[in-house]
């Protein structure tokens, strides 16, 4: 019986044969049928043609014309006023656009424009772009997304010419354009390359008296340092609330409340079982008149008898107040906390706004309690701040959007009558910040993880949206930007300890103790000077900022203010722009600092005096291997040149 290797092994040999017999009959038409030739060549044409085809897709230009002249179709369409007409005028767009999709590529262009056209009645455009990324086909995607870049750089093109308001008394505008004799008046620190768009700054339209207020903003996102989370301040506004203990204080005041009351009570009770006999309690309290209220304390129980004396006026006749036990507590909080967790505000107005916009998915008491505390673990393991800047801003970005659209169709009822500028979104706003080039860590991969997990179910696609580079991008411009917000009022902040140090980098002239950072759209393109002349300040309390002005500013003249402490000698402060800012600092107050310091080291040691020259005739010679010391203060101070930090810095002009 022949065996199954052996059947198996034949098969084997008759496909290799076969396989060579074809290849050589193969080769043999190639040669010497020309028809075989010709069908050969159409084969491989066709297969070219196949693979060649993706190459034949519009290029990014070709998308982005074509978006274009779509635009200048759509810009005659009056779009709907009233929030029944947006729902009538979205629903059809929608329905439209879908239905050309479904008919083929050839209407692709044609349901770009309706689902674009949709796009600009919806209330939340974020949400919606979100949408269209997942259930549209990619060519209609690509091209609504080109609509919406063409439409961008419109706006982008006239936003220095809204933003800031007017009544803000300041104006955005790009040194490197300004005429020569107005962009060199003042000397200005120099940025590093990985410091985008760094020639931008802000500049008075009007004249400024010192002391004065130049404008007032309110923050787009804050939030406080570890330090302050302790119960004393808002976790919305910053501000201090009244009344209100530290959390570790009031904690040990109620033990110690506590450890009283039982001794007391362990005291009542042994009296109390001293005088089970029927003995008289008398209690003698000095009265003006001396009267003596006498308690009968005849009790099976044993408890301590309370004597109800009959008082005229609360004093004794040595002027001590006799004060009930309540009236010695600290004054009432004013502190509203959240229902899940540690969070404390300081109005209804504070804790409603925080749930609106971040804290119903931050919360790690809430529906995503196991998440948010996942990711707030990891920010402190960190030591960073900004991944929780990071995603209270994206639900702010969402909750200004809708209440925006609100007031729009309130016809400005929420927040007074609408301006020009608030026709761009936060986003866009954040895209004309200048940021530093960060390198994403593993750290940031996991909190981004974390942060679409948590975020998702109120925005949804953001994880799609929000990807590493945009994340690091905005992550740099928080580290740019955000100001530290100085306390105020009684309550003392907590100083940084190993555990509630964070090494976010934050604008600080340290004239008072920070309790948090905030970020501002408007005093984020202030430029760094070490010799300001305005000041942010918070005159309110809370995260309102204030541009006070510290001398008198003339129209036209830029402002500029420490991100350091001014107070710092030189090298101390040119060595924290460095690291924090990537900053080569070359203002005036540095380039005279550096001076001084060349002139002090260049002077000559001064003349020995002849006593002195005698008394070290006769002094010990030093041993041989010892270098003479320098005579006190003769040490010159070394100034570095910073010839190998700065090689990576621009010059200044």
């Amino acid at each position: 019986m022949v065996s199954a290797a052996k059947i198996a092994a034949a098969v084997s040999v008759t496909a290799v044969v076969a396989g060579l017999g074809y290849v050589f009959y193969f080769d043999y038409k190639r040669r010497n049928d020309p028809k075989f030739r010709r069908r050969l060549r159409k084969d491989r044409k066709r297969a070219a043609k196949a693979v060649d085809r993706p190459a034949s897709e519009p290029s990014l230009d070709e998308i982005n014309a074509a978006a274009l002249e779509l635009l200048d179709v759509l810009g005659a369409t009056k779009l709907p006023d009233s929030p029944a007409e947006k729902e009538a005028f979205f629903m059809e767009h929608i329905s439209k656009g879908e239905a050309l999709c479904s008919a083929g590529p050839g209407q692709h262009a044609a349901a770009a424009c309706s689902f674009y056209q949709a796009l600009r009645v919806y209330p939340n455009p974020v949400e919606l772009v979100m949408i269209y990324q997942k259930t549209t086909p990619e060519p209609v995607f690509k091209m609504v997304m080109a609509m919406m870049a063409q439409e961008v750089k419109k706006k982008h093109s006239r936003y220095l010419d809204v933003f800031p308001p007017q009544d803000a008394n300041v104006r955005i505008k790009d040194k490197a354009k300004l005429p020569e004799d107005k962009g060199k008046a003042a000397k200005q620190p120099v940025a590093q390359d990985d410091v985008m768009m760094s020639s931008r700054a802000l500049f008075a339209t009007k004249a400024v008296d010192a002391g004065e207020i130049v404008y007032e903003e309110d923050a787009v996102v804050s939030t406080l340092l570890p330090c302050a989370q302790n119960g004393q301040f808002c976790y919305h506004c910053l501000s201090a609330i009244a009344g209100a203990q530290p959390r570790g204080a009031k904690q040990e005041a109620d033990g110690a409340k506590d450890e009283g009351s039982d001794k007391e009570d362990a005291e009542a009770a042994e009296d109390g079982s001293e005088k089970e006999d029927g003995e008289v309690v008398e209690a003698d309290s000095e009265k003006d008149d001396g009267e003596v209220v006498e308690a009968d304390a005849d009790k099976e129980d044993g408890d301590v008898a309370e004597a109800n004396a009959e008082k005229e006026d609360a004093e004794k006749e040595d002027g001590e107040i006799v004060e009930d036990s309540s009236e010695t507590r600290a004054p009432a909080s004013s502190a509203l906390k959240c229902d899940k967790c540690e969070a404390v505000y300081c109005s209804e107005k504070c804790r409603q706004d925080s749930s609106d916009a971040y804290h119903h998915f931050l919360c790690p008491g809430g529906s995503n309690g196991a998440i948010a505390r996942e990711f707030i673990g990891l920010t402190r393991e960190a030591h960073e701040l900004s991944p929780i800047l990071i995603a209270k801003f994206f639900g702010v970005l969402v909750d200004r959007e809708k209440k925006k659209e609100l007031e729009r169709v309130l016809g400005g009822g929420l927040g007074g009558s609408a301006s020009e500028a608030d026709e761009y979104t936060t986003w866009e706003h954040l895209d004309w910040m200048r940021y530093l080039e960060l390198i994403p860590t593993p750290t940031d991969a996991k909190v981004l993880e974390k942060l679409g997990e948590l975020v998702n179910a109120s925005i949804p696609g953001l994880t799609e949206f929000v990807s590493g580079d945009r994340y690091t991008t905005l992550k740099g411009k928080l580290d740019f930007n955000a100001y530290a917000v100085h306390g105020s009022g009684d309550a003392e902040v907590p100083a940084e300890t190993e555990e509630t140090h964070v090494s976010d980098t934050m604008r600080d002239d340290h004239s008072a103790r920070a309790v948090g950072l905030s970020l501002y759209l408007i005093s984020s393109h202030i430029a760094h000077h070490c010799d300001p002349n305005v000041q942010i300040v918070f005159p309110a309390g809370t995260d309102k900022a204030a541009i006070k002005a510290l001398r008198p500013i003339a129209a036209d003249e830029e402002l500029r203010v420490a991100f350091v402490d001014p107070s710092l000698d030189c090298e101390t402060r040119r060595k924290h722009l460095r690291e924090s800012f990537r900053i080569n600092c070359t203002c005036d107050k540095c380039e005279a600092d550096l001076a001084a310091a060349a002139v002090a080291a260049e002077e000559p040691a001064p003349a020995e005096e002849p006593a002195a020259a005698e008394e070290a005739a006769t002094a010990e010679e030093p041993a041989a291997a010892e270098e003479p010391a320098a005579p006190q203060g003769e040490t010159p101070l070394v100034v570095s040149s910073d010839d190998e930090d700065d090689e990576d810095y621009e010059d200044e002009e």
